[in-house]
């Protein structure tokens, strides 16, 4: 049998809500990438180099022990390596805060991936609809392809919308 336009139209709008949540995943990579570069890179390079640090101070801690005077130093300041590595990694750190710029700018994104992911929500849901409509009226052709982008388009916008209100919930603290 050829294919009704409701089967039709249910294709087109499972394709257009899995571009549509495709994008705005692309999106929010892309924007995060962007907008926290700087912190990302300066939080990679703080964990490098306080472990670094900490290999060092190790490494002195243990001559210092040799040198007996690393046992006064111990009662007085404890396991003092990891003293360093702490202050190294607070002030790598410090110099690279998340600004409020960023914070608005990351609520608006976040607030239109929102609005987005509801509309894909709502056309997986059409779409999904639409096919098993055209299916009750005799339309048997290929509906592989309509329930595989509605299905994943759905589960995608659900997930979509979670995430972003969690991040919502979590960015105005981080200031």
């Amino acid at each position: 049998m050829q294919n009704s336009s409701k089967a039709n139209a249910a294709k087109v709008i499972a394709i257009i809500a899995f571009s549509l949540v495709m994008t705005a995943l692309a999106i929010a990579i892309i924007s995060d990438v962007t907008l926290f570069a700087e912190q990302v890179m300066a939080f990679i390079g703080a964990c490098l180099v306080s472990v670094m640090v900490f290999f060092f101070g190790c490494i002195l801690f243990i001559v210092s022990i040799a040198f007996l005077f690393g046992i006064y130093l111990l009662d007085e300041y404890g396991f003092w390596p990891v003293a360093w590595t702490k202050q190294t990694f607070a002030e790598i750190l410090k110099d690279y805060a998340i600004t409020q710029e960023q914070i608005a700018t990351t609520t608006l994104i976040r607030t239109a991936l929102i609005i987005i992911c509801i509309s894909v929500f709502v056309l997986s849901i059409v779409a999904l609809s639409l096919r098993k409509s055209a299916t009750k009226d005799g339309d048997q052709g290929s509906k592989g392809l309509t329930i595989s982008f509605g299905v994943v388009s759905l589960i995608l916008s659900i997930l979509g919308i979670f995430m972003c209100t969690i991040f919502l919930l979590i960015v105005p603290n981080l200031a």
